[in-house]
């Protein structure tokens, strides 16, 4: 090699060299400006005021017939038929059983028959004392036989009266071999056989039982009542009237379906049990369809609550990490995690928050999930309502 051809690969070697650490100065520099800057996130907001809420509390509940009445035998005797037909509904005064009657009908002819015979001795009697009295007016009688004339006279118009009540006896046991519903409701079990004879001891004396079922009760049990009345106001009158206020109250059955007609609360009992710490509450309702069956498990919801002075934000804008619960509100074109203590779910997936937020605050919505404290943001124009 000569030297001309030497030098010249000498001199494109420093080229190379000294282009590789140009380029590396240009690269330096780049990364120490660090990396290139992420473009504001676009979100949403919910601009946070304090106002009054609308409250639904829901409990379990169960349903409950307003009164359960025992058909029972009220003479003894012989039972021959059966009018009715097992879980019908039936009607106060439908005829529901016959007992055999000959033994109280037998028993009611003869004290008729008795009341005739005491009439007729009544009759005469007073006969006999309407002429002892003219006589004696006239002193043709003595004092004794007056007296006796007017004591014949009352003993045998007491011995009317008897006689007529104890026809009227009579007359009950003959009406008490049929048996009739003493309320309108659905009829249960036959417990008794036709051709049993009952009405003689407490085991034989119920036949059936009858259960009202218009209207029902829901009976459900309320936690820490006392917490409920700081907590909750009522939107027309107060805690110590509950029951005057008349709140109204739905029910939603096991598959989750709301009952179309609301129910009335009407009663809160005066004691805490003490092994659940609750206080038994009951809602009243119109069953004419009979969809409500007695022992029913359903859930109440208690509408006619406010809770006053809170805020209520979009349940979405909720997020929460090892510290507690949080949202993130847009300030100064930035998002700044703020913690909050949360309460309850009300409607339209909305939360009641008890402490953290101002009036005012802008709490954002969406991507949440890509959203760091300090992250700068854009807001996105609210359209008007």
């Amino acid at each position: 090699m000569n030297f001309n051809n030497l030098s010249l690969l000498k001199f494109s070697a420093m080229v190379l060299i000294c282009v590789f650490f140009a380029t590396g100065c240009d690269k330096g520099e780049q990364g120490a400006a660090g990396a290139p800057q992420m473009p504001p996130l676009p979100v949403n907001t919910f601009t946070a005021h304090k106002r009054d809420i609308p409250i639904n509390l829901e409990y379990p509940a169960r349903i409950k017939s307003v009164q359960q009445v025992q058909v029972v035998a009220r003479v003894p005797g012989t039972l021959e038929k059966k009018f009715f037909k097992e879980g019908s509904f039936v009607n106060e005064g439908t005829l529901l059983y016959q007992i055999d009657p000959a033994k109280y009908q037998a028993a009611y002819d003869i004290a008729k028959a008795q009341v005739l015979v005491a009439e007729a001795a009544y009759k005469q009697a007073e006969r006999n004392w309407e002429r002892s009295e003219k006589l004696y007016e006239k002193n043709a009688v003595s004092q004794k036989e007056y007296d006796q004339a007017l004591s014949g006279y009352e003993t045998a118009k007491a011995q009317v009266e008897a006689a007529n009540a104890a026809l009227s006896n009579a007359k009950v046991d003959l009406e008490y071999t049929k048996i009739r519903a003493t309320a309108s409701g659905s009829i249960g079990q036959n417990l008794q056989d036709l051709g049993s004879y009952v009405g003689t001891s407490a085991a034989n004396s119920v036949l059936t039982t009858i259960t009202q079922t218009n209207p029902v009760y829901a009976e459900f049990s309320l936690p820490d009542i006392e917490l409920l009345k700081k907590r909750y106001t009522l939107a027309r009158g107060d805690w110590k009237s509950i029951t005057n206020a008349k709140l109204p109250v739905k029910i939603f059955t096991p598959a989750g379906e709301s009952y179309e007609k609301l129910g009335t609360f009407d009663f809160l009992d005066n004691l805490v049990d003490p092994q659940t710490a609750t206080i038994k509450a009951r809602a009243t309702f119109n069953n004419k369809d009979g969809v409500l069956i007695p022992g029913l498990f359903v859930r109440v919801s208690i509408e006619g609550l406010m809770q006053k002075d809170v805020f209520a934000i979009p349940q979405r804008a909720i997020l929460q990490d090892p510290m507690g619960t949080y949202v993130f509100i847009a300030k100064n074109s930035k998002a700044s995690k703020v913690y909050v203590d949360v309460e309850n779910t009300i409607a339209n997936s909305e939360i009641i928050i008890k402490s953290g937020l101002n009036n005012s605050d802008e709490v954002i919505l969406d991507n949440l999930t890509k959203l760091k404290d300090g992250a700068v943001i854009t807001l996105i124009p609210k359209k008007a309502e």
